[in-house]
Parts: C-alpha cells; sequence; structure tokens
C-alpha cells in the first residue's frame, strides 16, 4: 500500500451522498466529469468501487490511496492533468471481495500457473466449480495447505485420496454428491485444521459416518460443517420421514477432542449421544435451518442436551422448526454464553417463558428470541408473566426483532435482569402505553433499539395458521393478557391525541397546553435510542425528560415528525438525527435546549422555507457546539448571508443535493470548517467573499479546508479570475504523489504535465490492433468465398467421425426442458403428462430435479449434459428470460464439444422471424423444431400425432 504523508480523514461516504460506482466483474469505472478511465482488475472480483470527490481550498497536504494496484493505475493515467483542470482531487478507493466462510485468502496475482483443471500457487488449490468426478491425481502441489474442491460431481472418495499433501490444513469438499465415508478416507491429514462436508447427500447415521473416519485428525481439527446434508431421496430432517434411522454420530465424532466449532443439521426428537461429551473443547454449535441447512428439531426433551459438554459456550437452533421446549431441556447447557433460538415461528413467547426456567443462574449472556410468531400474528403482548424468569438471569442482550409485539404489559419490565445492557426490538409494533413509566427500571440498558421495517414485505401468499388470541376464548390463556385490556392506553392516548383541526403552517397556532405534558423517564444509563422508521406520527411540540438520564444519541430517522416546535427539556443530546421526516415548520427557538449538539442529521426534509426567512441566523446560533450540520436533499435555494452564525465549532456542513445558485453564507467565523459540500447544485463559482473565508481558515497552521462541488455547473467565463484568487495558495498533486509549485502559471502548468504524461504504449496497441483486424478481414474474406466448400467438409467430417454413444447408458435424463416460469402450467401439465406418464421418457425440469445449493449455471450445465436432448419450449416470454438464453447456449456449446445433435425446438406459440433474435432464428435453421399443433384445433388425432413424433425425436 502506498501511503502520502497527512492522509485526511473525510466523513463516510454514505453520510456524504458521494458517488459510489459499481460495474461488471472485470472492470471499473468512475466518471469524472467528462473524463473516465477504466480499470481490470487481476482477479475479477465483482464489487470494487471508486469513491471521487473534487475539491477546492487550501494547500493539499497529502493523498492517501488504499490500494497499491488503485494507485498505478491513477499514475498510468496521468490523473494529474485533469486534477490541475479542476483544483485539487481527493481520492479514496478500495476493492472488496468476499473470501470463503473462515478459509484463508489468498492474493491471486501470486497465482503463476494452472494445476491441471485448478488453479493454484504454492500454498493454495481452487478445484471449485470444475464438475470434477474424482480428485485430481498429479497435477496438484503436494505442499497445499488449502484445498478448495467445493461445487463438483464427487460422489466417492478413495481410502487415502488426501494422505499426499501432508501439509493440508483446509480442505472444503462441500455442494458435491457424497454419500457416504469409509473409514480410511482421510488417512494422512494429520494437520487438517478445517474441514467441510456440508451439502452433500451424507445423511446423518453411523452407517455414513464410521466411527473412526475422523480419528486421522483427531488432535489438529477445529472447525467442522455437517449441515445440508439431509436432501437426499426420501430424507427429510424436518418431518423425520427418512428411509435410514437418523442420529447424531456421535462415535465418529468423539474422536474430535480439539474440536471447537460444529455446523450439523438439527434432528427432529433425536437426542445428542454420549460421544458428545467426549468433544471437551467444543465452543460453539449450530443446527442451522432454511437456506444454511436442514434443522426440523421439533421439541427440546429434558435429554436432548443432556450429553453436550460443558465447554459450550454458543448454541445457534435458529429456524429449526421448535414448537415445544421443556422445562429443564437447558439444565444440561447452564454454560452458555449465547443461545439463539430466533426463527422458530411455532414456538411463542408462552413456549419461551417457560423455558427460561431451567437458564435461571446460569452463565447466558447474549439471548436471540427473532421471530418467534408468525408474519401476521395480532395482538402480542409481552406480559409481566412471560417475563417471571427473567430477573434471576445475567442477560446483557436481548435480540427480539420480528415478533409483531405491540406492548408490554405493566410489570412486564420489571422482571428484566439487571445486567441487560441492549435490547433490539427491531420490525416491531410498538406504540405509546404505559409500559413507557417502567423504562426507569432498567438501570443498566445503554442501547435501544425499535427500528420498525426500513423495507416492503411481499403480499401474503396464505392465510395465518391460529386466530388472534383475544379472539379465542381458551381456558387459563386470560391471565397471561394485560390486565383490563387496553383501558389505561387509550386513556392516556386519549389526552394526547393531537387536534387536527390546527393549522400546521404556523408556528403561532402550535401550543400545547402546560398542563397536559408528561415527563418520561427514561433508563439512567441509556445513551443511545434509534426509532427509524417506526411511523411516529407527532408534533414535537414541548417535550419533558426526566433529566436524570445519560442519553447522548437519538435517531428518528424516516417518521412523520413534520413539525419541530419545543421545547425539549431534560436532555444532553450529543447526536440527533430527524432527517427523512417530511419536516416543513421548524420553530427559532427549537435548538435552545439542545446546546449540547455536536452532530445533527436533517437530510430528506423540507426546509426551504425555513431556512430561507431565517435571515437573522436565530435558528442554529444556540447549537454552539455543533460540528456536524447535514442539510443535504431539502429543496434549498437561497442560503441566507448569516444562517450559520454562531456555529463557531463546525468542521463538516453538507449542503448537497439542493438547488442552491449562489452561496454567499458567511464562513469567516469556522476556524474548525474541515470540509464543505456543494455537490450536486448549481453553483457556477464561488464569490470572492467566500474564497476570502476558505483563504483565511487555510491559513492557520496545519488547516487543511475541502470544498466538494462535484456535480455543478462548469464555471462561467467571466467568474475566472474570481474563482482563480490566490491561486498562488493552492498546489497541484503529480502521479508520483509530490506537490508542484505554486500554480501561478496556471496553464503553462498544465501543458508541462501533459507532455510528461505523454505515453507511446497507445500506439503500440494501436498497431497490433490494426494487425489483429486486418488478419480477422482477410480470413473472413477467404472463409466467405469458399464457405459452401467449407460447410459441405465440416458436415461430411461430422457425419463420419461423429463419436458413438450407448444413449441407454450415457444419458441419466431423455431431455431437459428449457422454459420460461410464465409456461409452467403447460410444461408441468400437459408436456410433463405426455411425454413421461404415456410416452415413458425421463424429463430434467429445473425446479423439481436440480440439486437445491448449487449455482444456477451449474445446474444448467449439468443438466444439458446428462440429457440426450434439451427440449426449447419457444415463446415470447422465454425470449426475454436471460436464464433461458443462457440454457440454449450451454446447449449450443454442448452439441459443438460433443458432436451430437443436442438443440430440439417446440413451438409452443406462433413468433414471426422478425422478433426472434439472431442467435434463435439461426438455431432454428440448424436445428429440429416441432410445430405445436393450434390451440384451439378439435383434431384430437393430430394432437396425438404431434406427441408421439416429438417423443420419436427426443428418443432418435
Amino acid at each position: 500500500m502506498t501511503t502520502f504523508p497527512h492522509p485526511i480523514a473525510l466523513p463516510k461516504p454514505d453520510l456524504l451522498s458521494f458517488p459510489v460506482y459499481n460495474f461488471c466483474p472485470s472492470c471499473t469505472r468512475s466518471h469524472l466529469t467528462g473524463r473516465s478511465f477504466q480499470k481490470v482488475t487481476s482477479h475479477g472480483k465483482p464489487g470494487s468501487r471508486f469513491i471521487v470527490t473534487v475539491t477546492l481550498g487550501a494547500k493539499l497536504t497529502g493523498l492517501s490511496v488504499v490500494n497499491e494496484e488503485t494507485y498505478q493505475v491513477f499514475k498510468r493515467k496521468c490523473v494529474s492533468t485533469w486534477v490541475c483542470l479542476v483544483s485539487l482531487l481527493f481520492v479514496s478507493a478500495g476493492l472488496q471481495s468476499a473470501a470463503a466462510d473462515e478459509l484463508p485468502t489468498t492474493n491471486w496475482t501470486d497465482i503463476k500457473r494452472h494445476c491441471g483443471e485448478c488453479l493454484c500457487n504454492k500454498t493454495y488449490v481452487d478445484c471449485s466449480d470444475r464438475s470434477l468426478t474424482a480428485v485430481p491425481n498429479n497435477s496438484l502441489p503436494l505442499e497445499a495447505e488449502t484445498l478448495i474442491l467445493r461445487h463438483n460431481r464427487l460422489e466417492s472418495l478413495p481410502d487415502g485420496v488426501f494422505a499426499r499433501f501432508q501439509s493440508l490444513k483446509y480442505l472444503d469438499l462441500s455442494g458435491n454428491q457424497l454419500q457416504e465415508l469409509s473409514t480410511d478416507v482421510f488417512l494422512g491429514l494429520d494437520n487438517l485444521y478445517s474441514l467441510d462436508l456440508a451439502w452433500n447427500t451424507l445423511t446423518l447415521s453411523d452407517e455414513t459416518y464410521p466411527p473412526g473416519v475422523f480419528r486421522p485428525f483427531n488432535a489438529s481439527l477445529v472447525r467442522l460443517r455437517l449441515e445440508g446434508n439431509c436432501q437426499a431421496g426420501k430424507d427429510n430432517c424436518r418431518t423425520g420421514e427418512t428411509s435410514v434411522n437418523l442420529t447424531y454420530p456421535d462415535k465418529a465424532l468423539s474422536d474430535l477432542a480439539n474440536l471447537e466449532t460444529l455446523y450439523i443439521d438439527g434432528l427432529p426428537e433425536v437426542s445428542f449421544g454420549p460421544g458428545f461429551a467426549n468433544m471437551t473443547k467444543l465452543h460453539s454449535l449450530h443446527l442451522l435451518g432454511y437456506t444454511e441447512g436442514f434443522c426440523g428439531m421439533n421439541g427440546l426433551t429434558n435429554e436432548t442436551f443432556v450429553h453436550l459438554p460443558k465447554s459450550l459456550r454458543l448454541l445457534n437452533m435458529s429456524d429449526c422448526n421448535i414448537s415445544s421446549i421443556e422445562p429443564d431441556a437447558f439444565t444440561p447447557v447452564r454454560t452458555l454464553k449465547t443461545l439463539d433460538i430466533s426463527y422458530n415461528k411455532d414456538l411463542g413467547f408462552d413456549m419461551l417463558a417457560d423455558a427460561m426456567e431451567s437458564l435461571q443462574g446460569s452463565d447466558l449472556l447474549h439471548l436471540h428470541i427473532d421471530s418467534l410468531v408468525h408474519r401476521y400474528t395480532m395482538s402480542v403482548l409481552i406480559t409481566q408473566w412471560h417475563t417471571r424468569y427473567f430477573k434471576n438471569t445475567s442477560i446483557v442482550t436481548i435480540s427480539a426483532q420480528y415478533n409483531r409485539i405491540e406492548a408490554f404489559c405493566e410489570g412486564a419490565l420489571d422482571n428484566m435482569p439487571d445486567t441487560l445492557e441492549y435490547v433490539d426490538l427491531f420490525a416491531n409494533l410498538l406504540g405509546f402505553g404505559r409500559y413507557f413509566k417502567d423504562l426507569g427500571k432498567l438501570k443498566s440498558l445503554k442501547k435501544l433499539t425499535v427500528d420498525g421495517r426500513f423495507w416492503a414485505s411481499p403480499p401474503p401468499y396464505a392465510y395465518p395458521p391460529t386466530v388472534p388470541r383475544d379472539c379465542q376464548k381458551t381456558p387459563g390463556v386470560a391471565d397471561r393478557r394485560c390486565e383490563n385490556g387496553w383501558t389505561h392506553e387509550m386513556d392516556v392516548l386519549e389526552a394526547w391525541r393531537p387536534d387536527f383541526m390546527i393549522d400546521t403552517r404556523t408556528v403561532s397556532s402550535l401550543r400545547q397546553d402546560s398542563t397536559r405534558t408528561l415527563t418520561f423517564v427514561l433508563p439512567p444509563k441509556l445513551q443511545e435510542f434509534k426509532s427509524r422508521c417506526t411511523q411516529l406520527y407527532y408534533q414535537l411540540l414541548e417535550i419533558n425528560v426526566d433529566p436524570n438520564n445519560s442519553l447522548h444519541t437519538l435517531d428518528l430517522t424516516s417518521n412523520l415528525l413534520a413539525v419541530w416546535i419545543g421545547p425539549i427539556t431534560g436532555l444532553n443530546l450529543t447526536t440527533l438525527s430527524l432527517a427523512n421526516n417530511f419536516a416543513h415548520n421548524v420553530s427559532n427557538s427549537f435548538f435552545k435546549t439542545l446546546t449540547s449538539l455536536t452532530s445533527f442529521n436533517a437530510s430528506r426534509n423540507d426546509l426551504r422555507q425555513v431556512i430561507a426567512n431565517d435571515t437573522n441566523g436565530t435558528l442554529f446560533e444556540p447549537l454552539v457546539n455543533l460540528e456536524v450540520l447535514d442539510l443535504s436533499r431539502n429543496f434549498l435555494n437561497y442560503i441566507p448571508n448569516n444562517i450559520f452564525k454562531g456555529l463557531v465549532n463546525l468542521t463538516t456542513l453538507i449542503l448537497s443535493k439542493n438547488e442552491i445558485v449562489k452561496f454567499f453564507a458567511d464562513l469567516s467565523h469556522m476556524q474548525n470548517l474541515k470540509l464543505l459540500d456543494l455537490s450536486y447544485n448549481q453553483i457556477h463559482f464561488l464569490p470572492e467573499t467566500t474564497m476570502t473565508h476558505l483563504d483565511n481558515i487555510a491559513a492557520q497552521p496545519n488547516a487543511s479546508v475541502y470544498v466538494v462541488i462535484i456535480y455543478n455547473p462548469s464555471p462561467a467565463p467571466a467568474s475566472t479570475s474570481t474563482s482563480s484568487r490566490g491561486s498562488k495558495n493552492y498546489y497541484c498533486l503529480t502521479s508520483d504523489g509530490k506537490d508542484t509549485e505554486p500554480m501561478d502559471n496556471f496553464f503553462g502548468m498544465i501543458k508541462e504535465l501533459e507532455k510528461s504524461c505523454a505515453d507511446f504504449a497507445g500506439i503500440l496497441v494501436g498497431a497490433v490492433s490494426c494487425f489483429i483486424c486486418l488478419m480477422i478481414a482477410l480470413t473472413s474474406a477467404l472463409a466467405y468465398r469458399f464457405r459452401w466448400k467449407l460447410r459441405y467438409l465440416y458436415y461430411a467430417s461430422r457425419l463420419n467421425y461423429r463419436p458413438q454413444h450407448n444413449e441407454e447408458d450415457s444419458f441419466e435424463f431423455d431431455a431437459f426442458v428449457s422454459y420460461a416460469s410464465e409456461d409452467n402450467d403447460f410444461v408441468h401439465g400437459e408436456l410433463v403428462e405426455r411425454l413421461e406418464e404415456r410416452a415413458g421418457l425421463r424429463l430434467n425440469v429445473h425446479n423439481r430435479d436440480w440439486i437445491p445449493g448449487r449455482p444456477i449455471p451449474t445446474n444448467i450445465v449439468a443438466a444439458v449434459q446428462s440429457s440426450r436432448r434439451t427440449l426449447v419450449v419457444l415463446t415470447r416470454h422465454l425470449l426475454e428470460s436471460d436464464w433461458c438464453q443462457y440454457e440454449m447456449q450451454m446447449a449450443t456449446m454442448e452439441a459443438a464439444h460433443s458432436g451430437r445433435d443436442v438443440l430440439l425446438f417446440l413451438l409452443y406459440e406462433d413468433v414471426p422471424s422478425h422478433e426472434l433474435p439472431r442467435q434463435v432464428l439461426y438455431n432454428l435453421q440448424a436445428s429440429t423444431y416441432i410445430l405445436y399443433p393450434s390451440h384451439d384445433h378439435a383434431d384430437s388425432r393430430l394432437v396425438d400425432s404431434f406427441w408421439q413424433r416429438l417423443s420419436q425425436a427426443i428418443r432418435d
């Protein structure tokens, strides 16, 4: 990494709304106001990005480029010339890559060679996604420490197949088709640290994992992944309907005395065997469902965890279909620090309440209970009965997201442990209620999050499994609801109901009766409170908070708090966010009680008129400690001269993405200003007074001021002298990271830089390109001249030398059906019935026969190669589908590679030739096709004849 002296730390890009560009895996392009450059990454990983900011200000003392490769690109493209044209440039570049989970990463620029079908360097071998059916024999380096064989077609492994890799530490065999393991398959792997066998068909049983199979690395293995292995045939971990007797292979696992982390599928009504007791260093046990694995534990009994070791600290059973927990189920694992039982939607809070009894006095610190109810459950109330066993725990963190909790009944919060510091209630339905009185009893709470959903949910696809509890008359349930229902809450809400006839456009009409205010009591140690996207629809009139609190961060982003009047008393906030609240009415006295603020975010509101009317600067004047002010996206078009009066400690002022035409605000008092963001406005130039203020600030020792003016109109010629004022105090950064002389001779410096940036590489590339184009043109002309003779020779040779296949033995399927999802009814209805049930053919249909967990392209290639023909159901919907186009391309490549006829077209719709893409039209002309009879045709014999001819074409 190359780092120049004195790099500056700008605020985060998302805060400043800087342009971030994400492009294709092989290139990244950042458009710099008419100039562009292209960068080809060495490893082809997606996610490369550049954050580019054009700046004006005092002498740029340094430039930090966090990636050497990126810096060299800038150097080769001679960016310094363009930098001089627009003044100064700050660039922060970073490349992101998603490495395999816990696998060591390698610098792929160090890879020098192909190892047979794999990529490798001395210690790292990647053979993933190669359709391998066996481990390569002699092409891999014997000193390899990492071997990745995931997403291949391995069905079995010979004994001692890895014995030659004496230094191997990381072995990834996930996503294959392994069905069983022999006792000696891992012989010789004495140093193996991590083994991944996830997403195979290694059904959990003592037969699949024989005793001793893991013994070769019993002293070295630390991490083992076995999840996703209940997907073969009729095996189903969620229901227990399996072809074998499912059980945890504890006899084989008992050899792993040093194992620390285990991922494994959760089995229904099966306890962990006595062999787990020998795993005395097991720290984390993950039993994951949904996309992570197959987990269907159904119920936890008092015997489920009896044999788990005392060393266990983390137990994850998220999405395991758990619906019942016996009272003493967690007694054997009282040493747990973290327990995650999220996304068990049939569990509910009643069952959780009973289960917490066995965790009293335990070591539990972190409890994750997200989504314990169904999505459309109604009237979820947390009562004192639900929390009765929490008081005697040592829980520090509770995450209870997606539970549709509407309120805590009176006394429910009294049972919370004194150790509780962080609570996350994201995506619930909490509203104002009497439980607010109990917040002060959470003595140790430091952070509370009650955010709403940040995104929309899909429409309902099924009715809720149960009716709301209040709609039932079930004996014994009433005592678990809040006493008297909601009457107390509604009384309070009635007192706080706003007068909807009030005029919210004028401050004078917004007056609150002082006798109708409450004093809110907060947890005494609460430091941060977030309530974003919760549809808070209030006028911020007089709000009183008990001053015995430590709250310093309040985030109310994305609500409906459109009127800010105040005062807000009792708070000593340093960070406040009221962004995206449709705010349009703000009293000039609103900030008088918020003088401790150091950061205020008011972006994405409508403060246009509020700012324009504050000609005396009384609005922000009380904020003498403010350091960061964000007024971006507020439709501002006029900034009064004195609007920022009193902001003497301001370091960052963000006015981006407004409609500002002229900027005459007084900045002379902002001696600490470091960043002024005026991007995405309509500013043509900075006036004389503003430049003077910036010069005075920058004249201080070790001071730098960055003014972001990207995406503003180009400066007018009349403003050149003004915007160039004091150019002797500005410097340009050259490509080698050095400052040039002061910019007195601005245009002369440009000419010198253009000379120094001369590069003859372009001429050489151009000459080579012209030669290649000439050769291509000549070859094409000859091919066209003799096109008929070449075509004859091609088909003659293909007829004589076509490889012979034993059709019945070579292909698993007779045809792979390529179709658009909109034609699903036809394919799964008439086509499958006619060809499979009547004609006896074997069809490969993607949403029925593909292996879950594989990448889609891998499944497509496997389907084409394992099928005699690829049957394309040609409709207009298919022509619009990118994946269907990909399937046809793969079938074309298979035909060219194997020399056999692959494509067969079923014209389900009569699509005119001028609507067909060129490639599809070519395939229709070169391949066999058959036209589906008219949908309203009455002759059944013609339809039967069509299906007979189609089935015969597939067989031939």
